[in-house]
Formats: structure tokens, sequence, C-alpha cells
């Protein structure tokens, strides 16, 4: 069957047409791979930084974040966590390797045991094993994070020398991830800030 072609406007409300059932990984998985994304209509979202991958969000609402992520050639995020959320991400223009990871343990493993949270990080002696990689471009890849996998890093590939953008969309919304330093084994818990978001919606700007 070919995909029809949206806005990003039509997804969004697609998106939010969903809420009123359970959301599930496989069926935000099926909605997100039955469409293409219309480039142009992606235009207010898109702008990069030379010094930080910048997100810019597009909808929050208390099921749904959904963002636009705009990477240059050679930048990336740290190894991060999801706060056991779901998540999805395609690419809209370049290329994006998403590597996900197993936890193994860490010397505070009751940090894990806290309402709301993932984990309150500040371990150290964290080991962790790179499981995949999935490469998302424009033409194939959904990457997902779920309660089962929710460890990941992204970066754009050495093979790809043009600026990048992402589509992300998690559930439920979350202002915090648990990032880890492998070199040190340590891992600690950072907030997350937006470069731009709508009018009106009460998020952590830079």
């Amino acid at each position: 069957m070919a995909k029809k072609t949206v806005s990003i406007t039509t997804l969004v409300d697609m998106l939010r047409a969903t809420e009123g059932a359970p959301i599930t990984s496989s069926r935000i998985a099926d909605l997100l791979t039955s469409v293409d994304l219309d480039h142009a209509s992606m235009r207010p979202y898109i702008r990069h930084g030379d010094d930080h991958y910048m997100r810019h969000l597009i909808h929050r609402d208390r099921l749904f974040d959904i963002m636009a992520i705009c990477w240059m050639p050679g930048q990336g995020t740290p190894v991060h966590t999801h706060n056991g959320q779901l998540g999805w991400a395609f690419g809209v223009q370049g290329a994006l390797d998403c590597t996900e990871y197993a936890y193994l343990g860490c010397d505070r493993p009751e940090n894990q045991n806290v309402s709301g949270l993932d984990c309150i990080a500040g371990g150290a002696q964290v080991k962790l094993r790179e499981t995949q990689l999935v490469q998302c471009t424009t033409d194939a890849g959904l990457n997902i994070v779920d309660k089962s996998v929710t460890i990941h890093s992204l970066r754009v590939p050495d093979s790809c020398d043009e600026p990048t953008v992402s589509l992300h969309v998690y559930s439920l919304p979350f202002d915090s991830c648990v990032v880890f330093d492998g070199a040190r084994g340590h891992c600690e818990r950072k907030e997350l800030k937006f470069d731009s978001a709508p009018d009106g919606y009460a998020v952590p700007v830079r």
C-alpha cells in the first residue's frame, strides 16, 4: 500500500486521535510508518546550531511530546535513558544512527526503585552493553524505545555530510533523563530544554 504524504499538522492530529485508546508501541509505529511527512510543512521547526543539536517542540499534551531535532554533521547525544517511556523517531532529512544499549548493572541498583522516574541516577561502575544499531533516513528506519529498550544514543553518521533533521514522538512527555559517562562508568540525571517552542507551552527553553 502506498504511503500517504501528510503535513506535520495532520500528523499531530493523527497522533492526538489515538489518545482515546491505550497507546502501545506497535500502534504508534504502525501509524508513523504508514505516512510520509511533507518536508515543506516542517520548515518552521528546522533550525540548526553549530555548537549543539537543537530540539524544537512542535506539540505537547498530557500524552505526547512531538518535536523536531536538528543536527549538523558530527553532532550526537550522549548515551541516555527515556524514563521508561515509549518513543519513536524517523528521518526527515539526512541520516541518524541510533545505537541501543542494555543495562547490565551498577553500584546503586536501589536508585531505580523510585516513583515516576526510571532512576534517580548517581551510580558508579555502570555497565552497559551495545545491542543494536538502527539507521534512520528519509527512506527507511524507525527507531523505537520502549519499556524493555530504554537506553540509546543518537549521532549523525560519518557518511552523512549534510544537516540532518529527525522527528521524535514520546509518550509520556518528560523533561529529564539519565546520561551515562562511559569513560568513567558514571551516570547523572540531566534536565532537558528546548531551543524553541510554540507560544503558550510552559516548557524549559534555552
